[in-house]
């Protein structure tokens, strides 16, 4: 069923679809192989979208404000005789801001509740009270018209399924339309050519029929269908999320979505990386999900486990923390674990392996080390334990690695210290306490989310780093740029942060100071891009273009920064971050810049407006009035450029 005939009716007289204004729209997932969508934005979000259900129809809008909106009253004309299939049957109207404009439809409209006897029926999207009955009105040969959006029931329902909890969702999900917390901004959205929307337009159960075909039997995909193949991998998340296992649509997309799974071994590709998605979320909603393991782990050999193996760990931490054990489970391998009742309930949660106090009845012991606790002795052994990741925990870093790499690590203790030396200069360039409130994660993966290593907790990073982090020799011989970079990035403030030009710059200093401080390797060396040639020229270019904010960004920045430090040293960084302890901060960039250049200006003793103003910084003349009274830095380094 193409759909096309429909859109050609509905579309009739209609150019585009006014949703200007304040009105905040949800996103429309359209998941029924009989649904489709009708109006949608530039980059293919759901506004507007129809579906067939048993003999009758149904279309939805996401927002009920514009069942009453004048400018759209032609659509509305068209749908309601689309509807109302000829019947000239009477229009029940619940929701009082489409009556006006409905009225003018030609068909008999009044306002009532849901009762017998309609033709189509006309509702908002926040009541359920006879969602079994609507649903059979509209199997039965009716029509429903239902306006509302489920973005703000989420955000006065935290934790909660819109798919399987919001109202207007238990009429919807069985006709293959769901409401989304997504939300869609208000514009002005052209209406689509039927014939070339057909071909060109995404549709969920489409996509995946074609898709299944692709990987059970080569089909090939289009461009268009390629570029469309990570929406179907959130929206195959999302519609799982569902849990309709009553509903035959439902299962019939988890049956071709298990197939699919089944058939491939990620992941290289857009598809890999579309199966990958698709598999944890069909293993969880999966009727028998034991029997897919085998097709999802390709090699699982049998470990050695150890039983009631007790945990015992004190934390005190207002965030988020991942606790150690020095356990693994393998993949499909199931366990117990008894906690403590004191715990129970205050928010505690297992991470893989993970938690506090408690006994693990079954587990794959992990090479763990952990400061302080381990002896060489327990290391000697430890550090063959069969699991394939390790962990080493040290006193401000945990480092979760292949076992590979520490196989042969005989003095994880000699390690532990360069670490700590590591993190503790880290702190002091960020003036603070040498003991972390929770100590830093670093895991290296086959996968990661974005790029070679990103921040967060836990900072992410790419297998092959492995073997650096866990490399004395090497971190001092040849440095460790990438990681500190990252580690740099866990410091930033928002309140000297000037985003987006100094996101990737301001978490250099970071990797600049443990270098030429702990591993004694200068700037020049350290990375490529810091060699004095390089910077020089940097800030040459940047002045002779225009000295445009534009391109103050990354290594440009940063040269900046470095200039301020050959001028002033590190101590004088330290105690600019921690000047920012106790000030507050503008929100916007200028008025930060402008801050910015006051407290260093401050805190070394002179006048640096000139200096700022020669990189482009927007520096007011408040800014240069406050300063006025200290000595000016007249023979800064970008005076040469003019």
């Amino acid at each position: 069923m193409d759909f096309e005939d429909d859109l050609e009716f509905l579309l009739t007289g209609v150019s585009e679809f006014d949703l200007q204004g304040s009105a905040v729209s949800s996103e429309i997932l359209v998941h029924g192989s009989l649904a489709f969508p009708i109006g949608t934005t530039k980059d293919g979000q759901t506004f507007l979208a129809g579906s067939y259900y048993g003999q009758g129809r149904v279309i939805v809008v996401s927002h009920e404000g514009f069942l009453g909106r004048q400018t759209l009253a032609p659509f509305w004309n068209n749908a309601i005789h689309w509807l109302d299939e000829g019947r000239q049957g009477v229009v029940g109207i619940a929701s009082k801001n489409a009556l006006a404009i409905l009225s003018n439809s030609g068909l008999k409209c009044e306002r009532t509740e849901f009762k017998e006897g309609l033709s189509v029926f006309v509702s908002t999207a926040y009541s359920d009270k006879h969602a079994k009955e609507i649903r059979e009105f509209v199997a039965e040969g009716g029509g429903l018209l239902i306006g509302g959006h489920a973005w703000n029931w989420s955000q006065i329902n935290p934790g909660q399924n819109e798919l399987t909890h919001f109202p207007g969702n238990h009429i919807l999900n069985t006709m293959g339309l769901s409401l989304l917390r997504g939300t869609i901004i208000g514009g002005l959205h052209k209406a689509p050519e039927p014939k070339q929307f057909i071909k060109d337009n995404y549709h969920f159960r489409h996509l995946l029929h074609r898709f299944s075909g692709h990987v059970a039997h080569g089909e090939k995909l289009s461009k268009h269908e390629e570029e469309n193949l990570k929406r179907l991998g959130r929206d195959g998340s999302i519609f799982l999320h569902m849990d309709a296992k009553e509903c035959s649509s439902y299962t019939q997309v988890v049956s071709s979505l298990t197939a699919i799974v089944c058939d491939s071994c990620p992941v290289k590709t857009p598809k890999d990386h579309l199966l990958l998605s698709l598999a944890t979320e069909i293993y969880k909603v999966s009727p028998n999900p034991d029997a897919l393991l085998p097709y999802l782990i390709k090699d699982n050999p049998l470990m050695p486990v150890v039983y009631n193996h007790k945990i015992k760990t004190d934390v005190d931490t207002a965030a988020e923390e991942w606790i150690s054990t020095g356990l693994y489970l393998s993949p499909g391998m199931k366990t117990y674990i008894a906690m403590p009742e004191e715990i129970v309930n205050k928010g505690w949660k297992i991470q893989i392996v993970e938690g506090l106090e408690v006994t693990v009845q079954m587990a794959v012991p992990a090479p763990y080390y952990k400061s302080g606790v381990t002896t060489p002795a327990d290391w000697s052994l430890l550090r063959t334990a069969p699991s394939p990741w390790a962990e080493l925990e040290f006193e401000n870093i945990i480092l979760t690695v292949p076992s590979d790499v520490v196989r042969s690590l005989e003095r994880p203790d000699e390690l532990a210290t360069l670490w700590d030396e590591i993190m503790r200069s880290i702190a002091d360039l960020a003036a603070k306490p040498h003991k972390f409130p929770r100590k830093e994660r670093f895991v290296t993966d086959v996968q990661i989310s974005h790029g070679w290593m990103h921040a967060g907790y836990p900072i992410m990073a790419h297998k092959a780093t492995a073997a650096e982090l866990v490399s004395t020799a090497h971190i001092r011989g040849k440095g460790l740029w990438g990681a500190i970079h990252e580690l740099g990035h866990n410091q930033q403030r928002g309140c000297w942060e000037f985003k987006p030009n100094t996101t990737e710059c301001t978490c250099n200093l970071w990797s600049v100071y443990v270098h030429e401080e702990v591993f004694g390797i200068e700037r020049g060396k350290a990375h490529p891009a810091m060699a004095l040639k390089k910077r020089n020229g940097r800030a040459k270019t940047y002045a002779e273009g225009g000295k445009k904010l534009g391109t103050w960004s990354m290594w440009v920045a940063l040269e900046t920064y470095m200039q301020l430090q050959d001028k002033f040293g590190w101590d004088a960084f330290k105690k600019v971050f921690a000047a920012y302890f106790k000030i507050s901060s503008p929100k916007d960039n200028n008025g930060k810049m402008n801050l910015y250049a006051v407290t260093f200006s401050q805190t070394v003793e002179m006048n640096l407006s000139a200096f700022f103003k020669s990189w482009g910084w927007p520096i007011d003349a408040a800014t240069e009035e406050k300063l006025s009274t200290l000595p000016t830095w007249s023979d800064h380094p970008m005076v040469q450029y003019g």
